[in-house]
């Protein structure tokens, strides 16, 4: 392909240029922010790895793992990919339990090249294990409110919010890389400066934590996902967000799409967030002083669409 020759012929930073297929636009501050960053980061470095060792062997480790999965795998799938893999593996740019993930599939996917793999690899069992009804589950979705008043003399604990953050990466994400990253904090004063950075937190009360709902980019494919991090920490939140519900706390997700620069480096700041997480938004969590009413919802026409 013409695509792979211009790749091997030009200089890194000249085909990423060409491949982004550049147009001149008139934008706002706001995006103009976003694009600059985007554009550093694809035009100037590899565009699917810049870094996070962790997101790519996730990523590139699914890819095979999809293909040794199907029930008409055979030898010789996927052998660039598993090479890029391998490659990866040998960055040992720090241990992690995606690198033991990842090797575990690199040797599934060369006992396939043997016609050693076992069959049970692909024949995998249904899971439900476990008595919770379709209604249980619809009850909880519709019982969970967004809550911004909260008690004055207790935060939820660091065992509550550790939970509460780990069920994040057990939602669906892209290539199974895992990318969201969540910053957070149960110290009252540093909570409080950081809520005043969004423009959203009003009519607010009590004492909570504080957590700024982030996604490391260096995996991405850019500029083609570049809001892609953005649905994989959404995905993976709103698992914390019933979780939150199923502990007896209540939390509010603050939006963070009207931060200016101010805000967003102050927030930056507080919480230390390094350059390569981009911020999603925001979400405190605290002991709920009451409840709210249910909100009104549309009627099921709107949104359920047969064709």
């Amino acid at each position: 392909m013409l695509k792979n020759i211009l790749k091997k012929l030009l200089p890194i930073s000249i085909y990423n240029f060409i491949r982004m297929r550049p147009r001149l636009l008139i934008v706002s501050e706001s995006l103009k922010r976003k694009i600059a960053y985007i554009n550093k980061a694809a035009w100037q470095q590899d565009p699917d790895y810049r870094g996070d060792n962790s997101g790519a062997l996730r990523k590139y480790g699914h890819m095979v793992d999809k293909g040794l999965q199907s029930p008409n795998r055979e030898a010789g799938h996927s052998l660039p990919i598993a090479m890029r893999l391998n490659e990866l593996l040998d960055l040992k740019e720090r241990e992690c339990a995606s690198a033991e993930w990842a090797q575990e599939i690199l040797s599934l996917h060369r006992d396939l090249q043997q016609d050693r793999i076992a069959d049970g690899y692909s024949n995998f069992s249904f899971i439900k294990d476990n008595d919770i009804t379709s209604e249980q589950l619809l009850h909880l979705f519709k019982e969970r409110r967004t809550l911004r008043h909260f008690q004055e003399h207790k935060t939820p604990s660091l065992a509550d919010i550790t939970k509460i953050l780990e069920a994040t990466i057990w939602a669906p994400s892209s290539c199974n890389r895992q990318t969201i990253v969540n910053y957070f904090t149960l110290n009252e004063e540093l909570a409080r400066q950081c809520t005043k950075q969004n423009k959203g937190a009003t009519a607010i009360s009590g004492k909570h934590a504080f957590v700024s709902v982030c996604y490391d980019t260096r995996s991405y494919h850019l500029p083609q996902e570049s809001l892609t991090g953005m649905i994989d920490a959404t995905l993976g939140f709103q698992n914390a967000l019933l979780m939150v519900h199923a502990l007896g706390l209540g939390a509010c997700v603050l939006n963070w799409s009207h931060a200016d620069k101010n805000e967003n480096d102050t927030l930056r700041y507080l919480l230390n967030i390094p350059e390569h997480c981009e911020i999603a938004f925001n979400v405190i969590i605290g002991i709920p002083n009451g409840g709210a009413p249910a909100p009104g919802k549309k009627n099921t026409l709107e949104y359920i669409v047969e064709r």
